[in-house]
């Protein structure tokens, strides 16, 4: 077990010096590398949350949108869009965000 553990040590050390010499970190000075893993995690955060928040709300309006409700008449589609206002607000659109 002890030996498994200390491969994974170096596995990950490995990718450690991988990241920084493909970054070009390494060759920066401890605080400069302080505020670059800084930056490059917040970047990286933001677009995950950005993935997490709003990405599935345009998912299931696409597939609306590609898929729509089984309609009994052609009109009962058009009818359930309310676009058309005279300030071009969409009455029925929805925050997926709260």
């Amino acid at each position: 077990m002890a030996e498994k553990f200390a491969k994974f040590q170096r596995y990950v050390l490995w990718l450690y010096r991988l990241y920084e010499l493909n970054t070009q970190i390494a060759i920066c000075e401890p605080w400069e590398k302080v505020f670059c893993h800084i930056l490059i995690g917040s970047c990286i955060s933001l677009i995950l949350y950005a993935s997490y928040a709003y990405v599935p709300g345009y998912c299931l309006r696409l597939v609306g949108f590609l898929i729509p409700p089984a309609a009994t008449n052609i009109n009962d589609t058009f009818n359930n869009i309310k676009c058309a206002t005279a300030d071009g607000i969409c009455s029925n659109s929805e925050s997926y965000l709260t």
